[in-house]
């Protein structure tokens, strides 16, 4: 029927602009992603996110290559440098302020389920918690931050670390998984003496 056809047409073409939507999206991802780490393309990363949506402060740093999925906040000088990504779900990452995040990390707000035995996990709900990361808090390269963590002022995560535990302020964790190595209290009393 002729009616029909021109029903099937638009539907075709509903569909095709928004193929093409999502293609745009990721060239623009892509192509802000990429731009180099000097001059003010680290500024046009942010101005390009925050217009995606991302409550991210003016006076932050993005270096090339990291992505951003779900809901994420970022403060005011806070840092995230080259191949990271972050990925906040439903529940968030928050990021506070003068945060320094090192190359190539990952933070995830959700984990895979695999409690039940006869389901095959890929089947299986995403469990979510949020990920907080105070302020002046230094995650080193490498490193993995897990769902429903919270990394406490001041703390520092060394390098090839993997997250699963909170983190006291101003504790040093390290470790696959991350243990208190030290605190940087007692660094800054034998700095003193």
């Amino acid at each position: 029927m002729p009616g029909d056809s021109g029903q099937t047409d638009m539907r075709l073409l509903r569909k095709l602009c928004i193929i093409l939507s999502v293609s745009m999206r990721s060239c623009s991802e892509t192509l802000f992603s990429s731009l180099p780490n000097y001059g003010a393309f680290p500024r046009f990363r942010v101005w390009y996110w925050r217009k995606r949506g991302y409550a991210f402060a003016k006076r932050c740093y993005i270096a090339r290559d990291v992505y951003f999925l779900g809901k994420v906040s970022m403060g005011e000088g806070s840092s995230i440098s080259n191949n990271c990504m972050f990925n906040g779900g439903k529940v968030g990452i928050t990021i506070g302020k003068k945060v320094m995040i090192a190359p190539n990390c990952v933070l995830a707000a959700f984990s895979h389920g695999y409690s039940d035995l006869e389901k095959p996990m890929i089947d299986q709900p995403v469990v979510e918690a949020p990920v907080v990361i105070e302020d002046d808090v230094w995650i080193a390269a490498n490193c993995t931050i897990a769902k429903g963590v919270r990394l406490g002022h001041g703390c520092i995560v060394g390098s090839n670390s993997v997250v699963t535990r909170d983190v006291e302020p101003y504790s040093i964790v390290g470790g696959v998984p991350a243990i208190v190595i030290g605190t940087r209290k007692s660094k800054a009393k034998e700095a003193v003496a």
